[in-house]
């Protein structure tokens, strides 16, 4: 028998009528019952480690959510949530006494909640997709933001445009929706507040507690497979660490998705051997298997309503997997914190902001219009005010914005969009990483010396074996001393491997007779040529399936360019740039992500 489906809950706030004196809000999550407490229901959406305890489904709240959660105040309630939940997810309420409802997403905001007030109606959901449905059913039909698409070009993700539909709004992080009737309010969660009085020691000790205990939850599910990615960089060793701190090889599946030759894959076999791991042939969280190849390059974007072209097609249904990753291990160092955005008395000063962000913007060889530049610039500016406000400490104001923007909208939306399909873990997941990481200077942050001491703390000699370059940068031999490193030992052992479970897929979605419109040819390779692709993609710092599909995603961009006349970006981006992109035999790294970018968004903004 098929699993069935997994959505996101919504929640429609409409106004008293002659009919109804009192307003209605009602909560819909098609597919799941809720859990109910008194005159209370209750729903999830994503996956979230919850006082030390794995919830992956709605029905494990049961268990969870205390019995006096039916009397609680709201303030209560969001409390109780946000110092209890770790990694993106959030918990729906419907109050049916009351009439009110509640949309609490984690703490750090990894679950984008978007909000709609139109025509006298509210809507609230952490899916764009859903929200954009219920809206619909309601007679209000949304336009797509352009903006958005822009800015994804520019900075890599959206976020200073709050969503890929214009009207449409979304939360900060620290913050949480309660609607009564059509009324949205927007809520601060006081977990911040919280840690007021707790020292760097004690910050750095509930960092560690809960690195180790999200670990610790994620190997007690009864997930059938559960699964740990390990690269060639620092954060994914660091959830190695606590693996092997909590003697859990036995227990987690390693996988790598560099092919044999890349750094990547170097680093996790040398690792394999070293410490005995159990290694896997599949992420588990994988995509619908696709000949498709405009599905392929872009079904992630279609299936996300515009927000991301990263995560499941829309086709994927379920699979038993548990899979963890190193998502949020920059919130603990810095990521922009070392451009300058200041001037020489330390005010924040707009023209270095534009000048550090937005490259593009101070360039005559830009492909973005005037008009699309300053629309950008301003709303840059206006984040970094108000981070600036928020934060005060100048110096942390850019990785704030990383907190703030590309954390949530590129590795916490991923997250949430595969938790639908199975369960996808982030570890490094720390209110208490955040704040240790806020209270820090500059130096402590650029030299990642948290995330350092984190993993000293979990497994040291892991800091011994080679990364994918040098970790022990100027900054940390200022504050720790280098680790002898060691060479990989001459082992040609095989590396046996375990089979990898897949997702249920449906065979059709929505948008895939879209998406058959344009056409492309799947690239085959033999050993030779995979070599040199291999080497070309570390040569160019990419990934390697960036090169294999180069010459696709030319294909795909000539097909979208030809199908829209490039008008959804009209006014936006030089469709000549759009044209060169198409034809040129060799792209630097930028052009290659502008090219797998542009394909997608000018068929999701015409026909998506």
């Amino acid at each position: 028998m098929a699993s069935t489906k997994t959505y996101a809950p919504v929640i429609t706030g409409l106004p008293h009528t002659s009919i109804s004196s009192a307003p209605i809000n009602t909560v819909v999550k098609r597919n799941e019952d809720p859990v109910i407490r008194g005159s209370r229901r209750f729903w999830l959406d994503g996956s979230v480690i919850l006082n030390g305890t794995c919830i992956q489904r709605t029905a494990d709240l049961d268990s969870s959510l205390p019995q006096a959660a039916e009397r609680w105040s709201i303030e209560e309630l969001a409390d109780w949530w946000s110092k209890g939940a770790r990694n993106p997810g959030a918990l729906f309420i419907e109050d049916s006494v009351d009439s009110w409802s509640a949309c609490l997403p984690d703490p750090l905001g990894g679950a984008l909640a978007f909000s709609l007030n139109k025509q006298g109606k509210a809507f609230v959901s952490t899916s764009i997709v859903e929200l954009v449905h219920a809206a619909e059913t309601h007679g209000i039909i949304l336009e797509k933001d352009p903006l958005f698409q822009v800015e994804r070009l520019m900075l890599g993700n959206g976020g200073l445009t709050p969503a890929s539909y214009k009207g449409v709004h979304s939360l900060e992080p620290f913050q949480y929706f309660v609607l009564y009737g059509n009324q949205i309010f927007t809520k601060n969660y006081k977990i911040r507040e919280s840690l007021d009085s707790a020292s760097l020691y004690d910050l750095f000790t509930i960092l560690r507690s809960d690195v180790q205990g999200a670990v610790q939850a994620i190997a007690e599910t009864n997930s059938q497979q559960i699964t740990a990615h390990l690269t060639g960089g620092f954060d994914s060793r660091l959830v190695l660490s606590a693996v092997l701190n909590l003697e859990l090889r036995d227990r987690v599946n390693i996988f790598c998705s560099g092919p044999e030759g890349s750094t990547d894959r170097i680093i996790a076999d040398g690792l394999t051997r070293q410490y005995g791991l159990q290694r896997v042939d599949g992420a588990g969280l994988t995509t619908a298997p696709t000949t498709n190849m405009s599905e392929r390059l872009m079904g992630a974007l279609f299936a996300s309503g515009g927000i991301t072209n990263t995560g499941p097609f829309g086709r994927e249904i379920s699979v038993p997997v548990s899979a963890m990753g190193g998502g949020y291990g920059e919130v603990l160092r810095t990521f922009f914190g070392n451009r300058k955005i200041t001037d020489s008395l330390g005010r924040l000063d707009s023209s270095l902001l534009i000048s550090s962000y937005l490259p593009t913007a101070n360039t005559k060889s830009t492909y973005f219009s005037p008009e699309a530049i300053a629309n950008v610039s301003s709303l840059l500016t206006k984040k970094f005010d108000h981070l600036s406000h928020l934060y005060q400490d100048a110096s942390f104001i850019g990785d704030a914005f990383y907190t703030h923007n590309r954390n949530r909208y590129h590795i916490g939306q991923t997250s949430l969009l595969w938790s639908r399909v199975g369960s996808r873990f982030d570890p490094l997941y720390s209110v208490a990483g955040f704040e240790l990481a806020r209270r820090s200077t500059q130096h402590v942050r650029s030299a990642n010396l948290i995330g350092h001491d984190l993993l000293d703390s979990l497994k040291p000699d892991l800091l011994s074996w080679p990364f994918d370059y040098d970790r022990f940068s100027q900054d940390l031999l200022q504050l720790r001393n280098r680790r002898e490193l060691r060479s990989w030992p001459k082992n040609n052992e095989k590396i046996n491997f375990v089979k990898g479970l897949t997702p249920e897929c449906e065979a059709d979605s929505t948008f895939l007779s879209v998406l058959r419109r344009l056409n492309a040819t799947e690239p085959k390779l033999n050993a030779a040529q995979r070599k040199a692709k291999v080497e070309e993609a570390n040569g160019l710092g990419v990934n390697f399936w960036q090169i294999v599909y180069k010459e696709t995603g030319q294909e795909l961009l000539s097909s979208a360019l030809e199908q829209t006349n490039g008008t959804a970006l009209q006014g936006t981006v030089d469709i000549e740039y759009i044209r060169k992109l198409s034809t040129a035999s060799s792209l630097n790294k930028k052009q290659l992500r502008d090219l797998y970018s542009l394909g997608g968004i000018m068929s999701w903004l015409s026909f998506g």
